[in-house]
């Protein structure tokens, strides 16, 4: 019969000790998935990588069809600056609070690939009142 591994860790997202799993002391690190997960988000928030919750197929059509044929930047929906893979957000045209439902918040015909400034700039405001704004004329 195998027997409970006695020895005990501390748990490196929340302090509290634990015992690892048969077969699992020198690599368990977690106390369990939650904790894993946990700290795997710190440390990507730590480094500036907010997923907010899109597959990687979305963030990948959104920025081939943003960007331009012959260069590997892609230009700010609002304001036109050359972003890179590394430093754009995807923007609601239509703000997540106005939508009802999940699949609607996730709709590729409304996100567009924006810049953080122009992403924080329209935060809640209507789309086409942000674009008049920002472009100082009708659209």
């Amino acid at each position: 019969m195998f027997s409970e591994n006695p020895k005990k860790k501390i748990c490196e997202y929340c302090n509290k000790k634990y015992t690892p799993g048969y077969n699992q002391f020198e690599r368990q690190k977690y106390c369990s998935l939650k904790c894993k997960w946990n700290q795997r988000v710190r440390k990507e928030k730590e480094r500036g990588i907010f997923k907010g919750g899109y597959n990687r197929e979305t963030h990948i059509r959104l920025w081939m069809d943003a960007k331009s044929i012959t260069d590997i930047s892609a230009p700010c929906h609002y304001c036109g600056i050359a972003l890179y893979p590394e430093r754009f957000v995807i923007e609601h045209k239509i703000p997540r609070m106005k939508l009802k439902t999940k699949a609607k918040t996730q709709d590729i015909t409304n996100l567009v690939v924006s810049c953080h400034e122009c992403n924080a700039e329209k935060a809640t405001t209507d789309y086409h009142d942000f674009i008049k704004r920002k472009h100082g004329r009708n659209k």
